[in-house]
């Protein structure tokens, strides 16, 4: 299952190098043959465009790769044999406390998915430019670093509570 999962990556990778591969081959033909006397203006944006567009595939691989890199810390193994665990082990511990897999994911898909948003709202202001774009740029990001603080203040309440509520309910059993 292993192999699987990181043949699937492979070819991913690949199909991103290949789409760059693509994108510089397009480029090298627009500054080559294109017309940059007359239409100067349509072949920088077609070139911005196709290079955006590599940009936007590429961050979602990427983040998409973060997200599943993320998810397998829900993985825990127990090892109650004698000796070290076997090497193929996922972490061999126990959370402290349960953690809702609802909320942990919920929170993993805000924080990707506003990452993912900054990402194509970035290439998109690029490839617009524009007199007020960089200020533009500037308050995007400043607003992206306050909402990933609140979402991780939230996400450690959520989690504070859950351990409260399994604290409390461990205390009631003995």
């Amino acid at each position: 299952m292993a192999d699987s999962g990181r043949w699937v990556w492979l070819i991913i990778g690949l199909v991103v190098l290949v789409l760059l591969a693509a994108v510089g081959i397009a480029s090298c033909l627009l500054v080559f043959l294109g017309d940059w006397e007359d239409h100067s203006d349509a072949l920088w944006l077609a070139t911005k465009i196709i290079w955006g567009s590599w940009m936007v595939a590429a961050a979602g691989v990427l983040l998409t790769r973060v997200t599943v890199f993320g998810w397998s810390f829900r993985s825990y193994f127990r090892w109650d044999g004698e000796g070290e665990p076997p090497t193929r082990a996922p972490r061999p511990t126990k959370a402290i406390w349960y953690k809702s897999p609802a909320a942990s994911f919920g929170f993993t898909v805000a924080m990707v998915a506003l990452t993912g948003g900054v990402a194509i709202a970035m290439v998109t202001l690029w490839i617009i430019g524009g007199p007020v774009m960089w200020l533009v740029i500037k308050i995007i990001w400043g607003s992206w670093w306050v909402i990933m603080i609140a979402l991780v203040v939230a996400r450690v309440s959520v989690f504070g509570m859950h351990r409260r509520r399994a604290v409390e309910a461990a205390e009631n059993q003995t």
